[in-house]
Order: structure tokens, then sequence, then C-alpha cells
């Protein structure tokens, strides 16, 4: 019996499985190791998942998470994990190898995720070859859900987008122009803010500029990030992320017009994930 974790920074997708098939899956809150201090992991994974999990009879466990990208943060929700399952043997990994083995598995390729911000490597040999820095939504993130409302934003503030588009999003959030400022400039979380505009554009594709937005961000994030790969023309590029997965046809249009070559999209990686595991254990 072993249990696998695909750990955002707001929600944690849990899967426990044995004799080939997943008899239980959970949601829990996010556990990004920047977010604790020592001893307080353990305690809110714990009570997280309380009751729910056979503990003493996991054999291992596969963390995979977001924050997980430094020695020092691998250690610190590898401990926590022990004190929960002292059976196990415990394997701790950032979310990006997680994209990567879930995408591509034992194949060569470029594996990114899109989804509230975005990420990318270089992948082959079941590792990481190249990586290049995402930078965080103030200075990058571009293809992800934060950008592409960040771009949507500007359109609407300074009346790039067309009247009805405009006075349909102020009306639609019940906001105006200083309200909106405000949010951005005064409230906390402006990335959040950012991230929850996606939908809005997911809504109305049919408009021009809604259309341009996203396909705009679709071509920053490959020549800000896909570019810089070595061979990237040649390889197959992969995504998880529900952006992907929802602008799904204006990305593959997107890479097609840069003459790459798609791969897949999943939704999220933990399907990925449970074939891979299952493959791995059967």
């Amino acid at each position: 019996m072993f249990l696998i974790a695909d750990s955002g920074s707001t929600k944690t997708e849990w899967a426990l499985i044995d004799n080939g098939i997943v008899i239980k899956s959970l949601l829990t809150k996010g556990f990004n190791p920047y977010y604790y201090q020592k001893g307080e992991l353990a305690r809110d994974m714990k009570t997280g998942l309380h009751t729910q999990l056979p503990f003493k009879q996991i054999r291992k466990v596969f963390f995979y998470g977001a924050g997980c990208s430094t020695t020092a943060n691998c250690n610190l929700v590898e401990r926590a994990l022990q004190q929960l399952f002292a059976n196990a043997q415990i394997e701790v990994e950032h979310d990006l190898f997680a994209a990567g083995l879930a995408l591509l598995g034992d194949e060569k390729g470029v594996a990114c995720i899109l989804g509230t911000g975005s990420n990318s490597c270089l992948w082959e040999n079941k590792k990481i070859i190249h990586n290049v820095p995402a930078l965080g939504y103030m200075l990058g993130d571009e293809g992800s859900g934060t950008h592409i409302g960040k771009i949507l934003l500007k359109g609407i503030l300074l009346g790039e987008a067309d009247k009805q588009l405009i006075m349909t999003f102020y009306k639609h959030f019940n906001l105006d122009f200083d309200k909106v400022m405000n949010r951005v400039y005064q409230a906390p979380d402006p990335n959040l803010f950012y991230s929850s505009l996606s939908p809005f554009v997911r809504k109305h594709l049919d408009k021009p500029f809604c259309t341009a937005v996203v396909a705009g961000s679709f071509a920053q994030f490959i020549e800000r990030y896909l570019s810089k790969y070595d061979g990237f023309q040649l390889l197959p590029v992969s995504f998880t992320g529900s952006v992907a997965f929802h602008f799904q046809d204006i990305l593959k249009a997107v890479l097609e017009e840069n003459q790459l070559n798609f791969g897949r999209i999943l939704r999220k990686p933990m399907d990925g994930l449970v074939a891979y595991h299952l493959g791995k254990e059967a």
C-alpha cells in the first residue's frame, strides 16, 4: 500500500493505492514548506488527514510539492511525513518534477505547468535537465492564469478592450477604475486577484480581445521560456494545469504557429502520477 500526494500552496490531492487500484482520494489544504516553521507542518498534515488514512499500513509515500525545490524544504517535509507514516519510505520532490514524471515519464521532452502560475523544464531520463526560472507573478509567470488576468486588466483600464466588454467586466466584478487600482495596490495578494479574472476571459472567448489576451500570454511563455531549451523545436511539449486544459484550443494553435510539437495536456498531474507509479509498482 502506498500514497501519492500532489501539493500546491492552496490544496493537496492524495491518492491511496493498494493492489493496483486507487482505493481512496482525498483533498486537504496545501503544504508549501516556505510557509511553515519546524513542527507546524506535521501538526497541520495530521489535522488535515486525521482518521482518513491507515497510517501504519502505508509502506511508501511519494510527496510532490510546491516549495520543495531546496534540500532544506524537502527535509522539512520528509521529517513531517515520517512523524505521520512511521513505517513508510518517504520520497519528496518538487511539483515541477511531478509534472515531468506525469507528462513524460521515461521520455524526453519539455514539461510545462500552466495554472495559477507557470513553470517549465527540459526533461530527460526522469530528470530535470534544465529549468528556466519562472520568476513569479511580479516579474514573470507568462502563460499562467495570473498573467492572463493581468493582461486583461491592463486592456480594461486603458480602454483597449471594446466598450461592451469593459462595461460587462465592471458590472460582473462590481468594480470601477478606482476600485481596481485600490485592489491591485492597496489590498493583499494582488496575484490572487489577477488569477481570479481568467475564468472571465474564458467565458468571453467569443470576444477577439479575450482570445488575443490568451494567445499573447502563451506566445510570451514560448518566447521567454521554451525558446531557451536546447532543441525545443524538435521535442514534444506537454502541459499540465487548469489554464492549459481550459484554453487548450488556443494553446495548440499558438504552438502550431511557432512550429512546436504538441505532446499532451493533463488537467492535473495526479492522473499521470498514478499511472506512472502503478506501472512502476506492478
